[in-house]
């Protein structure tokens, strides 16, 4: 059950390194604040992903959860596009966390019309 969305697992947790990465090097006064808020929120999502891969479909809860996934990632975009703004992240890092968001939602979307 779980393995069905593995490619979606394993671009969450490409993503969640390459924020890792990406945020180490962010100044302080963004780095405890709304770096550790981009990486909350893809562990949220990563943590909702697993619960939905656990839920039992017929319920329309699993619906509800990837809902809430579609979310969550939309909100991850608008802080990673924040940092950039803030020039805290260089066009090359936000180019490369956006093509795995792209993705991603990409896969969500899909998941969403398959519930």
């Amino acid at each position: 059950m779980f393995y069905e969305n593995m490619p979606l697992y394993l671009l969450l947790i490409e993503i969640l390194k390459i924020e890792y990465t990406y945020i180490h090097n962010v100044q302080k006064e963004y780095k405890y604040s709304l770096g550790d808020e981009v990486i909350c929120l893809t562990w949220n999502i990563i943590d909702l992903f697993i619960e939905a891969q656990t839920t039992n479909a017929n319920t329309g809860e699993k619906k509800k959860i990837v809902t809430t996934i579609a979310q969550k990632l939309e909100c991850l975009k608008l802080r990673i596009r924040f940092l950039t703004e803030l020039k805290q992240l260089s066009l090359h890092q936000t180019t490369h966390i956006n093509e795995l968001v792209v993705g991603i939602g990409k896969m969500i979307g899909s998941w969403q019309k398959n519930v």
